[in-house]
């Protein structure tokens, strides 16, 4: 099973947009032999054609409205008409994270300008949110929603593509013969993955896998995927990392030499001040976890959290 992500159409799929063309997306397609895509449109889900008529978001009076940027016609309604009706429509379950078409008036969740009216007028001080983005960041904390300007920062890439597969590991135990076991399963496999991310997060995941009260399973998952909305919006900060880091090397001071544990000790001190890169030090740990054919850490997702060809481009760029 695939990971899902909903994609705005004009990001590879399709020449939607107002002055009717398309745009090449390096990460759409790249992702494009990992996963698969349900595309829209919100513009043309309202009847719009392609080219067109740019349209604004109008704020006046605190009441914001959709409008045809030179003729000012009111498209309000009927956007607000298709947001609901996508949504009603839409199978969340099914959607392990979503790409929008970044400050789009539609498909923007964050940064999109606002005007004070349609015309030739200066856009107004403050961004707001598109009809579309807004409404599905609203509506969908249990997904990662990014889009297309802010995916070309690395750390909230691998932010996005790290939480697109955890998801999709997780709709995997949804759907297992065996709950009880896929979920804890789940859980051992990315315990350090979750714990650089959020050690409180991971502790209460946890005790709600422990089950003392003994609730039948599928409230017991229930409760852990509202549980995982904590990861999914938490970061990894260097601290965090650090103490994972340090987690991880426990499973092998006894089995290294001083020489060894020194040196990669003094490159946890590098990695602090920024000298050395997670992933350089958590390649060490993985040499290691061969080595010493450590079994528990075999499996762990730190270590790979989605397929690595997904990083290319940015190995192109360093």
């Amino acid at each position: 099973m695939k990971p899902r992500i909903l994609v705005s159409a004009c990001l590879g799929f399709c020449s939607c947009r107002y002055d009717g063309s398309v745009i090449k997306n390096d990460l759409v397609d790249l992702l494009s032999d990992y996963v698969e895509f349900v595309t829209v449109c919100p513009e043309m889900g309202i009847g719009l054609p392609a080219p067109r008529e740019a349209i604004r978001v109008v704020t006046q009076k605190q009441e914001r409205k959709l409008l045809g940027s030179y003729s000012g016609v009111d498209y309000t309604k009927d956007m607000e008409t298709f947001v609901q009706t996508f949504m009603d429509g839409l199978d969340v379950d099914q959607i392990d994270g979503i790409i929008l078409k970044g400050k789009s008036p539609t498909c923007g969740f964050k940064d999109v300008k606002q005007y004070p009216s349609h015309g030739k007028v200066q856009s107004l001080l403050t961004k707001t949110s598109g009809f579309f983005g807004g409404a599905l960041k609203s509506a969908y904390s249990s997904l990662v929603i990014e889009d297309d300007g802010r995916l070309l920062n690395w750390e909230i890439r691998d932010h996005f593509l790290t939480m697109v597969f955890v998801h999709n590991q997780f709709r995997k135990v949804k759907v297992s013969n065996q709950k009880a076991k896929a979920l804890v399963d789940f859980h051992s496999t990315n315990k350090y993955l979750f714990m650089a991310y959020n050690q409180s997060a991971l502790q209460r995941l946890g005790r709600i896998i422990a089950n003392h009260e003994k609730k039948p399973i599928d409230e017991v998952i229930e409760k852990y995927e509202k549980g995982l909305e904590d990861i999914y919006h938490a970061s990894l900060k260097p601290g965090k990392n650090v103490n994972t880091l340090l987690h991880l090397f426990g499973y092998f001071k006894t089995l290294l030499s001083a020489e060894e544990k020194s040196f990669f000790l003094e490159q946890v001190e590098h990695y602090k001040r920024e000298l050395v890169s997670l992933p350089a030090l958590l390649l060490v740990l993985k040499g290691w976890v061969i080595r010493f054919d450590e079994p528990y850490l075999k499996n762990q997702t730190i270590f790979e959290h989605y397929p690595l060809s997904l990083n290319q481009e940015k190995s192109k760029g360093s």
